[in-house]
């Protein structure tokens, strides 16, 4: 992203460049700022849910200090067995707990809708289009998810050329080592032609709706409520709903692509294509590959930012449109997030499985080699 000179200045945001090179520390320390960010705005949106009950309140004094501390503790409890979940368990914590919400919460829109179509009121083909066209974009939601980058990769020869003094040796022995050699030259064309290092297009998946969404329909409404004004609230309900409004949504969710959420550290895989002793096919290893990983990198994030926001502006769009057939919106945005948080889990489950097989496998050519070197 192009920043001012003046941003890009600031401290904090150098160290937090220079963190996503430093590894594992480095993520440790981007995700403090993270709990802090979260535990600030969770403090926020304490107080001003205790504002919204205070007329209802049944006790006296101490109620607003009660409520907020006791949203916040809450809000970390929920934080905690995110991380739990994203650190031991499948997928990532926090995801599920938002869809958990979504579930919860979506079952009366769902029977709103069962209880029209049964009454007559809601004309099945209405439905079966609606149903159709929710259905072209979660294809197209899942396709943004496996959508890929391959970058080739090449093995390393380890193997050492045979000295001219040494090559009068036994000639069985010979034999057996030029044969070992041809084989590891045929698997190793064999693996030129089909190994790749995949760079997800989407590695942030349905986070930065997420983010942009309560950052843009529900921070910022909120924060001109309690300023109160009103005014500018009628102005900006009305900008939200307009094109423009549209596209600065789309370009909140472009902007959120770019946070230094998840996904890979170039850094890291420069250091295990070494110590793997494979590197990406025409590139030198060390700082090369690291500076082609993160070019590649921000590659994957421009196209896959721009394919993330066009999909969140159409599920908006489509919301709309479900007023106009169905009389209610189908929450399109949060079954996206449900779908997104579904492939993500069936990606690790996928990668999980696929350590046994690899484990099976390379104890077989550990054996052929163990063979051939009895021989």
């Amino acid at each position: 992203l192009v920043l001012p000179a003046e941003l890009i200045s600031l401290p904090w945001l150098n160290r937090l460049k220079e963190a996503r090179k430093e590894g594992k520390s480095g993520e440790a320390y981007i995700t403090s700022w993270i709990h802090w960010l979260a535990l600030a705005f969770a403090i926020y949106t304490a107080v001003l849910r205790a504002i919204e009950l205070e007329p209802a309140a049944l006790m006296g004094s101490g109620f607003m200090a009660g409520t907020a501390l006791t949203l916040v503790a809450g809000s970390c409890i929920v934080n905690y067995a995110a991380n739990v979940i994203t650190a031991h368990g499948i997928g990532s914590g926090s995801s599920w707990v938002i869809c958990a919400g979504i579930v919860t919460e979506y079952a009366e829109t769902l029977h709103s809708i069962l209880t029209s179509l049964e009454a007559g009121l809601l004309p099945a083909w209405r439905l079966a289009l609606v149903s159709g066209g929710y259905l072209v974009l979660v294809l197209f939601a899942v396709l943004l998810s496996t959508s890929q980058l391959r970058l080739p990769v090449v093995q390393y020869s380890t193997t050492m050329a045979t000295p001219p003094g040494q090559q009068g040796g036994a000639p069985s022995q010979d034999v057996f080592v030029q044969a070992r050699q041809v084989a590891e030259r045929k698997a190793a064309a064999r693996r030129t032609a089909s190994d790749y290092f995949p760079l997800i297009l989407n590695s942030s998946g349905m986070l930065p709706i997420i983010f942009a969404g309560a950052a843009y329909f529900g921070f910022l409404p909120r924060f001109v409520e309690l300023l109160g004004l009103h005014s500018l609230q009628a102005s900006l309900a009305a900008l939200q709903s307009s094109l423009t409004g549209l596209a600065c949504y789309g370009f909140l969710v472009f902007c959120m692509e770019f946070l230094p959420v998840g996904g890979i550290n170039p850094k890291e895989v420069a250091e295990y294509f070494n110590m793997m002793n494979v590197g990406i096919k025409g590139v030198v290893p060390g700082e090369t590959t690291e500076r082609y990983v993160q070019s590649k990198l921000l590659k994957c994030k421009f196209w896959g930012g721009l394919a993330l926001a066009a999909l969140a502006v159409s599920a908006y769009l489509f919301d709309r449109l479900c007023m106009v057939f169905l009389g209610t919106t189908l929450a399109t945005t949060s079954l996206l997030i449900i779908v997104g948080a579904v492939m993500q889990s069936s990606r690790q489950v996928e990668s999980l499985l696929e350590g046994p097989r690899l484990q099976e496998k390379l104890q077989r050519e550990q054996g052929v080699i163990a063979s051939l070197r009895v021989l």
